[in-house]
């Protein structure tokens, strides 16, 4: 509680200071410098550190424990300017800012991060009074109370260490990410010549993935789009499993049909997830919702089957939403055996079919900080539809969506957003 100027006491630490400068009384006149000492003596420990320097910085007086902080002997430190213990580990202007305060006559706190004699890094927490001629607003000393929170900066150090191994491994587990799933354009055009991918990822590693196959056998072109439970770390490793078990299931097993694939998924994600029967297992509920689309050769006929995802195709300007299951991949039905429904659809020249995850609709942004929704990506699509190249719609529907809408807000949940128009 602040002291009032009608009730002005003397503090531990203000007796401490009346000690070296007996002119100094506790009256109101000096109520800054009392409420200050007060304050920085209840949060530590008696451990003080005692350094006074003239006006220009140059050190006039040190006790044993600010010497022995600093590594040098008592002696070497008096007459010795105050910035022969600076290290370049504080932030730019930090100084600046220290020496307009105190110049000024107020009292300054802050922390700041020494080199000792040994040139080790070391952290103080300093609160510096400038001492004023008797009688006089007329600075005559600067006197600093410190405590050694050294092992505060070990700590902060450490952390900051292991936010960087982390950051680290997120950016390489990115570029796996990356070598493995089709993220940019000319990747899907490999099987789509007409067609685009836009992804934007909350976190370093994404949720999302998108997986695109051919199978000679069966003659058929294969394109999901996926989004895991979760984002980050736990996101990004449900994606790797989830694309390992499609090569599986397509590429390996023969199995080429999109309802009777997703249901294998769901069998293989709990291959992964109940290896062992424990108590732990059985509230796991991570999984994925997921748009599995078949094309045949000629790119007539589409089957596709989903788990919570819609397909969109924009015929001769009219919007078809085909809606899927409503039941994921995995999630809480993990232990059973669950089916999906398979859709057929005969494609015509200049369909277009358009795939995504609810990062898209689930965005904020816009003025008055709404979700973009499904209404306003309907609207979107249906205007960006008839540009007959679809990197240029991708271009269109990235200007709306990130530009104008996302802006400067962080993304919500990762997105992902396919678009192919079919050719004769």
């Amino acid at each position: 509680m602040p002291i009032s100027p009608e009730q002005v006491l003397p503090t531990p630490l203000w007796e401490r200071v009346q000690q070296f400068y007996p002119h100094l009384t506790p009256t109101s006149e000096n109520l800054p410098l009392i409420e200050a000492l007060d304050q920085f003596y209840r949060e530590y420990h008696p451990e003080l550190m005692i350094v006074e320097t003239d006006p220009s910085g140059i050190i006039t007086y040190v006790n044993e424990a600010f010497a022995q902080a600093s590594g040098y002997e008592p002696a070497e430190l008096l007459g010795q300017n105050i910035n022969i213990l600076r290290s370049d580990k504080n932030e730019p202007g930090y100084f600046r800012h220290l020496w307009r305060t105190i110049s000024q006559g107020q009292p300054w706190r802050g922390k700041i991060n020494n080199r000792s004699k040994d040139y080790e890094l070391y952290q103080i927490d300093l609160l510096i009074i400038p001492i004023f001629v008797p009688n006089s607003r007329e600075i005559y000393r600067y006197l600093g109370l410190a405590y050694n929170t050294s092992h505060r900066l070990a700590a902060e150090i450490a952390l900051e260490q292991l936010r960087e191994d982390m950051r680290e491994g997120l950016q390489y587990a990115r570029r796996i990410q990356r070598a493995i799933f089709p993220t940019k354009v000319n990747a899907l055009q490999k099987f789509f010549p007409e067609s685009f991918l836009l992804t934007n990822s909350r976190d370093i590693v994404s949720g999302d993935f998108c997986w695109v196959a051919r199978t000679p056998m069966s003659n058929r072109t294969f394109l999901a789009v996926a989004d895991c439970t979760g984002h980050g770390v736990s996101g990004g490793l449900l994606t790797m499993i989830g694309y390992n078990l499609l090569n599986q299931i397509v590429l390996y097993r023969g199995i080429s049909v999109p309802h009777q694939i997703l249901a294998e998924l769901h069998k293989g994600l709990r291959a992964y997830f109940l290896q062992e029967e424990s108590e732990e297992n059985k509230f796991i509920k991570d999984g994925m919702d997921i748009i599995l689309c078949s094309f045949d050769y000629g790119m007539t006929e589409l089957q596709f089957a989903g788990a919570n995802r819609p397909l969109w195709l924009i015929r001769e300007g009219e919007l078809r939403e085909y809606k899927t299951d409503k039941q994921t991949i995995g999630g809480e039905r993990l232990s059973e055996d669950i089916e999906f429904q398979l859709f057929t659809v005969e494609l015509q020249p200049e369909d277009r079919i358009y795939l995504f995850t609810d990062g898209i609709t689930d965005q904020f942004g816009g003025p008055q900080d709404k979700r973009f929704g499904t209404p306003r990506l309907r609207q979107t699509l249906l205007e960006i539809h008839r540009e007959p190249s679809m990197v240029k719609q991708r271009a269109l529907f990235n200007n709306v969506w990130k530009r104008e809408w996302m802006g400067d807000m962080p993304p919500t949940d990762d997105a992902t957003l396919v678009g192919i128009r079919i050719v004769e």
